[in-house]
């Protein structure tokens, strides 16, 4: 892999839930390969690049990075990840009829970037991200940096976010829940929920689906518009001369702007 690959192990195991070969990616019914592979460079940026695979990415108090890589229904080992100086290059595509799991332990900070077509990600304690992908479930939690995920179908939540938040989405229910910087979202079908943790702003849109946004005390100028549906100020006013703008439109669906603890 790299000079820096301190370990490496694979395990292929095979489920007799069948005997019938499959061919090309597919491999053997039920088969499963896993490989760990530790490098000691520091990485400071992981890249995703794929057709369909889950990923998790998780930072805690370690020098090295630790990289699980999981195939399933398949005997082909698919593409490994390369290291390309500090960059991490992560690709889960394998073919067709078989399945790849990335789990990836690093130092915190690590920006991660990266467009695939499906699969789950999951980030913890990363730093800047932006994500591209057509459909999956994100979950982006304790990010340090920007957060940006653009997708077609899935749910996003982002969580305890110390900058800015930024989802576009067609279809799925957003959550930008105890963030710390301005807030962007935008989709065509979906629930929205944003609670802030200090007084920025909020701008926010659906076609259809509820919206709730829960900010802390501070003076905020709300802008709401529902076409077909409720509009509630819960436990403030708006304030034509604040800085910080609650701008929150939904064709239809219920609206609320509510003072949070």
């Amino acid at each position: 892999m790299t000079s820096t690959l301190i370990r490496r192990a694979g395990v292929l195991a095979v489920i007799a839930a069948s005997t019938t070969a499959l061919t090309g990616c597919a491999g053997v019914i039920g088969a499963k390969m896993t490989y760990d592979d530790t490098e000691k460079a520091k990485i400071t940026d992981i890249v995703l690049t794929g057709g369909s695979g889950d990923v998790v990415i998780t930072t805690g108090n370690v020098t090295e990075t630790t990289i699980r890589r999981v195939i399933s229904r398949s005997t082909n080992p698919g593409n490994p990840y390369k290291l390309d100086g500090t960059t991490l290059n992560i690709d889960t595509s394998c073919g067709g009829n078989c399945s790849v799991f990335y789990e990836i332990k690093t130092p915190p900070g690590v920006n991660v970037h990266g467009k695939e077509r499906s699969g789950d990600i999951r980030l913890d304690g990363v730093g800047i991200t932006d994500l591209q992908l057509t459909s999956g479930d994100v979950t982006v939690a304790n990010a340090t940096g920007a957060v940006s995920v653009q997708a077609t179908s899935g749910d996003i939540e982002v969580i305890d976010a110390k900058s800015s938040v930024k989802v576009r989405t067609t279809s799925g229910d957003i959550q930008a829940i105890r963030v710390a910087g301005p807030v962007d979202v935008k989709l065509t079908s979906g629930d929205v929920r944003v609670e802030l943790t200090a007084p920025t702003s909020v701008t926010a849109q659906t076609t259809s689906g509820d919206m709730w946004v829960g900010v802390p005390a501070g003076k905020y100028k709300v802008l709401s518009h529902s076409g077909s549906g409720d509009e509630n100020l819960d436990g403030l006013t708006s304030d034509a001369t604040a800085k910080n703008v609650i701008d929150v439109r939904v064709t239809s669906g219920d609206i609320t702007v509510a003072s949070t603890p």
